[in-house]
């Protein structure tokens, strides 16, 4: 697994790519998780098992180790944009020392290319407090808090993916980033294991719709895929759950790239997905579709470097409607 790479990527921002640090941080493990086990659809405790030993927390000179080192490794590439995974809520002072939280920021604030941090969280760990001691150590440079929404509805976020959220407290933390002058990211989920396809679109294009309407800076798709251990595994080798076909993916970026700025996620994480999404033969979900699967992902993969939602309007092929 890397842990420390660089890759490139649209920032809408910008408008321009832009080289992108990635990050991979041990931090002690997702709260919601050991308190409750969990968002049905993440399997992201069993990194945290196996890289920090059980899911303890290191103390902050260990992180700050692993940070430089990390940082050594990709230097020469002069990134303009940080991202932080740690598998949970960067936030939490649980999971990552909050010594260690300020001292990444002052390093930002401090760096001669980086212009831009991003790190993710649970909403609920977006308070005044907190967000008064990042404006305080990060200076001059951007910071954007990713926070998981995954959807408006009431009951499909907290009963079937157990994400234990109210909208008052999502819609809390994007006016508490924005007090501070700090973006808001939203992740909206597609296709949530208790959905039909056709409702699991609709969903994700509404969802999308309630985040800009409400002030979110930028969204990103994620798509569900299945990874081992997990509920939609059981779900999957069942026959009862297939992850959206691309085609899906397509409709919703088409029907709100409009509205603001829409990543579409990627495919892949750790542990690494036994199943992601596909274009599928005519009535065979176990099938991929020889004709435009290829295709298609090569589109979804251009508008990840160009965020141009009008070249995907032009692809078709015989098992759209099926």
């Amino acid at each position: 697994m890397k842990f420390s790479f660089i890759d490139t990527i649209y920032d809408p921002l910008q408008n321009r790519q832009v080289k992108r640090w990635v990050l991979e941080l041990p931090g002690a493990g997702c709260e919601w998780y050991k308190r409750t086990g969990g968002c049905t659809m993440c399997a992201f405790n069993q990194s945290t098992q196996k890289y920090t030993f059980g899911g303890k927390l290191f103390p902050h000179f260990v992180f700050m180790l692993l940070f430089h080192y990390a940082y050594k490794l990709v230097k020469k590439n002069q990134p303009e944009l940080l991202v932080i995974y740690n598998g949970g809520s960067f936030l939490s002072g649980k999971e990552i020392p909050l010594q260690t939280q300020l001292a990444i920021l002052e390093f930002v604030t401090k760096h001669p290319t980086i212009k831009k941090i991003l790190v993710e969280s649970r909403a609920e760990f977006v308070t005044m407090e907190k967000m008064l001691q990042y404006a305080q150590a990060i200076d001059g440079k951007e910071l954007e808090i990713a926070l998981g929404l995954e959807s408006m509805n009431d009951s499909v976020r907290n009963k079937c993916l157990a994400k234990g959220l109210s909208k008052e407290t999502f819609e809390q933390a994007v006016r508490i980033c924005h007090h501070f002058g700090f973006k808001a990211f939203a992740y909206v989920y597609l296709k949530p294991h208790c959905l039909t396809e056709e409702e699991a679109i609709q969903d994700a294009i509404e969802t999308i719709k309630y985040c800009f309407q409400i002030g979110v800076d930028e969204v990103s798709l994620s798509c569900a895929f299945v990874q081992k251990n997990t509920l939609l595994e059981k779900l999957y080798n069942e026959g009862k759950f297939v992850p959206p076909k691309l085609w899906s993916i397509i409709e919703v970026i088409t029907e709100t790239a409009h509205l603001g700025p829409v990543r579409i996620g990627h495919f892949d994480d750790e542990p690494p997905p036994i199943a992601i999404p596909h274009n599928y033969r005519h009535g065979n979900i176990q099938a991929v579709c020889p004709i435009c699967n290829e295709k298609v992902m090569t589109a979804i993969e251009q508008y990840r470097l160009t965020h141009d939602a009008s070249q995907l309007k032009y692809i078709h092929c015989s098992c759209q409607n099926s």
